[in-house]
């Protein structure tokens, strides 16, 4: 795992009143979150102070989203501010490691350091960590909450300010990451026209139909004479 973002410029971006991020807290029935100004909240370290900071921005950002998306945005900037790393705050769920897929992408896809304890920074694109940690934060906020394609224009409008080597490189990963989304996506996104079967491993289309078949109702448009066998 890699830690990338600048805690200073994340705290700052996520900062909140102390009585809304109570109110967003208490409502939502958050366990183990604490708020600004609560007598515990210096006690905790950066990453529980960042993860509820989180829920309450995504909260507050998107009101009517998953809070599963809330959690798994928590999970992924708490993990870069924790001091102990990344690993203990990072469920084993896929959509956890898409995201952090998306901010490897955009970092450049940096190796993790052999001994963390002694590592110097991990570089970043364009070389300034304020301005690539509000890119990332806007990155993320831009998949979970709407998708593949507005993630990939925040990604690019970032990267094309800069001309370094490791920015060409994270353009590459993300046009790559881009291209395998697009193309799983038109997989998933198969239905039958005629039965809806849905996530079609085979079908059947025709330029003079316009449609798009499963075997069955293929089958069935052949019988009746609409379609040609694939035999004949």
């Amino acid at each position: 795992m890699f830690q990338v973002l600048d805690s200073a410029t994340l705290f700052r971006l996520l900062d909140a009143t102390p009585e809304a991020v109570f109110h967003t807290i208490e409502t939502g029935g958050w366990s183990g979150c604490v708020w600004p100004g609560n007598e515990e909240w210096e006690m905790h370290e950066p990453c529980a102070q960042v993860r509820s900071l989180t829920i309450h921005y995504a909260t507050v950002r998107h009101p009517d989203a998953e809070t599963q998306r809330y959690e798994i945005l928590a999970q992924t900037l708490a993990s870069q501010v924790c001091p102990r790393g990344p690993h203990g705050h990072l469920d084993a769920d896929p959509l956890v490691q898409h995201t952090l897929l998306w901010l490897w992408a955009l970092s450049g896809g940096p190796s993790p350091p052999e001994n963390p304890e002694a590592a110097a920074p991990i570089p970043v694109p364009g070389g300034d960590r304020v301005a690539f940690t509000t890119t990332s934060l806007a990155l993320l906020e831009a998949f979970l909450f709407s998708g593949e394609v507005a993630a990939q224009q925040v990604a690019s409008a970032f990267l094309q300010n800069y001309r370094d080597e490791l920015t060409h490189r994270a353009l590459e990963l993300v046009t790559v990451l881009t291209r395998e989304e697009t193309a799983q996506a038109v997989d998933d996104d198969v239905v039958c026209s005629v039965c809806g079967a849905e996530e079609l491993d085979f079908w059947y289309s025709g330029q003079t139909w316009g449609e798009t078949l499963c075997e069955s109702c293929y089958e069935t448009r052949v019988q009746e004479g609409q379609a040609r066998s694939m035999e004949s």
